[in-house]
């Protein structure tokens, strides 16, 4: 007996979806095992940072705010976002702060006689320091 064209091309079509479940199935084990690789890391990351950043004094000219900042935890503490009054402010340097010491977060501006800048230093997790600073 022999096999129609017409049901072969069905069982090539059947065979081609079972095949296209198992690839996306497969996918998405790995897909799951990278973000949750990820979200392990982030949770481990978090917790070593979070850690409380304390604004010692900072002074101001009219090109640089320094903010001299005291890192209460028992880890580094890196830097890495500036904001004045909303913008995007600039460091003249990467700001890392060693456990139970202080460092100095140098700021880039234009900063006028007689204003009051409201100053946001924050972590690569958002924990942040807020402040005023008048000129």
């Amino acid at each position: 007996m022999t096999q129609h064209p017409r049901s072969r091309r069905g069982t090539s079509a059947v065979f081609g979806a079972v095949l296209l479940v198992i690839v996306c199935f497969a996918f998405g084990i790995i897909y799951f095992n990278f973000v949750n690789g990820n979200l392990r890391f982030a949770e481990s990351t978090f917790n070593t940072q979070m850690v409380a950043i304390l604004l010692q004094s900072f002074t101001i000219n009219s090109t640089h705010l320094i903010a001299y900042l005291q890192n209460a935890g028992s880890q580094l503490i890196e830097i890495t976002n500036a904001y004045v009054n909303g913008l995007i402010a600039s460091f003249t340097a990467i700001v890392q702060v060693l456990p139970n010491a202080l460092g100095a977060a140098i700021l880039q501006g234009n900063f006028q006689p007689g204003n009051t800048y409201s100053i946001k230093l924050s972590t690569i997790f958002n924990t942040e320091i807020t402040f005023q600073a008048s000129f």
